[in-house]
């Protein structure tokens, strides 16, 4: 297998990394931590596992890892791991981004949820809604952003569709509400959740949007399924 290449992306791509005021998002959910349950260490290195085997070629599309997040970032939001990636399709200059996030306290993923991270590097959000794909066994509610925001004297746009999977719930999560809701109880919040974002780096149509989404969710179902199962 070839080495995975590690390029520097510019800073526009910095926005999935949390910052200040994400983590001021993070400080008002409070900062009680309850006892793990078992085998949960064995489930996240699953986990774990599971995201850094994400492939590098789906459906005629070519990934390189793109930047991770700096320590101090790790240190605040303790995401069990970090995907960041982008890839390009055969002959097309398009660029699309993954990201997956795994946090082992499903109250760290606020400070990686699209609403808190992108305005707090510099997005600001040009519409919000949700959109209906048939995945991972049923329909699945993905929330949809689009942001927007002028550097050097250009336009950038983003259009992200993304969502929440936590253990023992069959169905994607569009947003935090529903996570806080779906993850009340109290020893299944330190199994965590994962977010998936899929970032197409410009503005897309909605035809657009689901064409890509269905593209790469298929990739994606074995970390899906991987964080479901939970702990065995």
């Amino acid at each position: 297998m070839a080495a995975r290449p590690n390029n520097r992306a510019p800073h526009r791509l910095l926005a999935p990394i949390a910052s200040a005021a994400a983590l001021a998002a993070l400080a008002a959910l409070g900062t009680l931590r309850p006892s793990a349950p078992q085998g949960v260490k064995g489930y996240i290195t699953a986990v774990v596992n599971q995201i850094d085997d994400t492939p590098y070629r789906i459906n005629g599309w070519t990934g390189r890892d793109l930047n991770q997040p700096p320590t101090e970032a790790v240190d605040m939001l303790r995401p069990s791991r970090v995907l960041h990636r982008g890839y390009m399709s055969d002959g097309s200059r398009d660029e699309v981004r993954i990201v997956i996030v795994h946090c082992p306290d499903v109250r760290d993923m606020a400070g990686h949820h699209p609403p808190n991270c992108y305005p707090a590097t510099g997005w600001t959000s040009v519409e919000a809604g949700t959109m209906q794909i048939d995945a991972f066994g049923g329909e699945q509610t993905f929330a949809l952003h689009r942001f927007a925001r002028r550097e050097g004297g250009t336009n950038h746009r983003l259009t992200i569709a993304s969502g929440f999977v936590v253990p023992g719930h069959d169905a994607v999560i569009p947003d935090m509400a529903e996570l806080r809701s779906v993850s009340e109880n109290r020893r299944r919040t330190k199994l965590g959740a994962a977010q998936v974002q899929i970032i197409i780096d410009k503005a897309a149509g909605q035809d657009e949007i689901r064409r890509v989404i269905e593209t790469f969710l298929p990739a994606l179902e074995p970390v899906v399924d991987r964080v479901t199962e939970g702990a065995v």
